[in-house]
């Protein structure tokens, strides 16, 4: 189901992972009043790097949340500030292969995203998306491929750990999978189930507690 070479890539993201979210630590928790994004407003154009500001303070203050509903409300401030291409084209060439996807015509969603990535390497999301659309279309070595992208540029994505940790667990890898799933619940504490996913593949990987 999942190549081994693949599965051991997973050791290496899990390492750079940890050791890039401790280097790119957030910055103080902005007032409790302020709305997600508060602060200097992100740059539309240029790679993420660009936009590194205003995604650290969301981020840190995500992993501080614990109100499920507020936590809602920061990821999907992250998850559109991840959406920034920089390009029209590739901004374009995304939201084609939504619609594609809604249509269920995840052949084209795919090649729609192969042209976005060649055309911007550096857009993070777009290897996300990408790898959805592989997981959908049950190519699990390829949507394995462009997580380990995703997470290379973008250790914090909690997103690409939770996929990441779904693949592993479906091939068997459980250990990997709660590792992956743990990496998710660092960056995003109150993501939506996951605590319990977590806690019935700990018992199964690390057995009843004594």
């Amino acid at each position: 189901m999942v190549r081994f070479i693949m599965a051991a890539a997973f050791s290496f993201v899990l390492a750079s992972g940890s050791a890039s979210i401790a280097q790119q630590a957030a910055p103080d928790d902005p007032a409790p009043d302020a709305p997600p994004g508060a602060g200097a407003p992100p740059k539309a154009e240029g790679p993420a790097g660009d936009r590194a500001n205003p995604v650290d303070d969301l981020l840190g203050r995500l992993s501080r949340t614990e109100d499920e509903r507020a936590a809602k409300r920061i990821a999907s401030a992250v998850q559109a500030l991840w959406m920034r291409s920089g390009s029209d084209t590739v901004d374009l060439l995304t939201a084609r292969s939504g619609e594609a996807q809604r249509a269920q015509k995840l052949d084209i969603a795919i090649k729609l995203m192969d042209e976005a990535i060649g055309l911007r390497p550096d857009f993070t999301e777009g290897w996300n998306r990408r790898a959805t659309l592989h997981f959908l279309a049950k190519d699990y070595d390829e949507a394995m491929s462009d997580l380990h992208e995703v997470l290379i540029r973008e250790p914090r994505h909690f997103g690409a750990w939770v996929g990441l940790g779904r693949i592993l667990a479906d091939a068997g890898f459980e250990a990997r999978a709660l590792a992956a799933y743990r990496k998710a619940l660092e960056i995003y504490p109150a993501i939506d189930g996951l605590k319990k996913q977590v806690d019935e593949l700990k018992l199964k990987v690390e057995g009843q507690p004594i």
